[in-house]
């Protein structure tokens, strides 16, 4: 008997997720646009908090480039995605 492994969280699941780990980690009065640069509206600290709240949520490590590229919490969406193994919407197109 083989247990088939649950397929990855859709976009929009990652999405709501990393929108409730904002309000449980940084507080609810912390509102972040989904195109918003993240470094505008989190100090380095909370930044971090979000990080490790995400990863420790996910089971998942960012990679080093990670923190060159994910700039807004969409883009912080397609990266959980990405490294879930589920295909990033509009990605190869």
């Amino acid at each position: 008997m083989t247990i088939d492994a649950a397929p990855p969280p859709t976009r929009e699941a990652v999405s709501a997720t990393l929108r409730e780990l904002v309000a449980r980690e940084l507080g609810a009065e912390v509102q972040v646009p989904g195109q918003a640069d993240l470094a505008e509206h989190l100090d380095s600290v909370q930044r971090l908090t979000l990080v490790v709240a995400i990863e420790d949520h996910f089971e998942i490590c960012f990679e080093p480039e990670d923190d060159d590229q994910v700039n807004t919490l969409d883009q912080a969406v397609d990266a959980v995605v990405r490294l879930l193994g589920a295909p990033v919407e509009g990605a190869g197109a």
